[in-house]
C-alpha cells in the first residue's frame, strides 16, 4: 500500500452538512476498495486564485490514505463525475517524504515539550515572586496609611 493524499475543493453554495456528506463519500471510495484513512480536514471556505467553473470561493477538503494504486483511479473518477466538487488532485507521497515529515513533527513535539518545560519553570518563579514582594508591599501600605493620619 502507498501513500496518498487528495486535496479537493467544494462548491461554496453547499451548506456545511452537504461539504461534510461530499467529504464522507470520498472517504467512502477509499475505504470500500481496500484504502485505509489516515487523515481527513475541512480546510473551510476559502478565495480561489482564479475562477473556476464560475466560483470565486471554495471549501477546501483534505484527505491523507493508504491504498493500492487502483483506488487513485477509482477516486478520480468519483471526483470527475461528482458535481459538487470544483477542482482535485491526488499526490503520491514517496517513503523519503514521509520520513522528512515524521522527523519535522518530531521535532516540532521536542520544540513544544521545551517551551513548556521553560514556561513551567518560569510559573514557578512567578508564583514566589508575589510572595516576595507581598511583605513589601503590605510595609509599604503600612507607612502610607500612617502618613495620612
Amino acid at each position: 500500500m502507498r501513500t496518498y493524499e487528495a486535496l479537493y475543493i467544494v462548491r461554496p453554495d453547499l451548506e456545511d452538512g452537504e461539504i461534510q456528506t461530499v467529504a464522507d463519500g470520498v472517504q467512502t471510495v477509499v475505504t470500500n476498495h481496500g484504502g485505509a484513512i489516515v487523515r481527513s480536514e475541512i480546510w473551510g471556505r476559502r478565495r480561489l486564485a482564479y475562477e473556476v467553473q464560475r466560483f470565486n470561493e471554495g471549501c477546501y477538503v483534505l484527505l491523507r490514505f493508504d491504498a493500492p494504486p487502483e483506488v487513485v483511479r477509482r477516486l478520480k473518477h468519483h471526483f470527475r463525475l461528482s458535481e459538487e466538487v470544483i477542482r482535485h488532485i491526488v499526490v503520491h507521497y514517496d517513503e523519503q517524504t514521509l520520513r522528512l515529515e515524521a522527523e519535522q513533527h518530531r521535532k516540532n513535539e521536542e520544540k513544544l515539550q521545551a517551551t513548556a518545560a521553560r514556561r513551567g519553570s518560569s510559573d514557578e518563579e512567578e508564583e514566589e515572586a508575589p510572595r516576595r514582594r507581598a511583605p513589601i508591599e503590605a510595609a509599604e501600605a503600612a507607612e502610607a496609611a500612617e502618613t495620612e493620619e
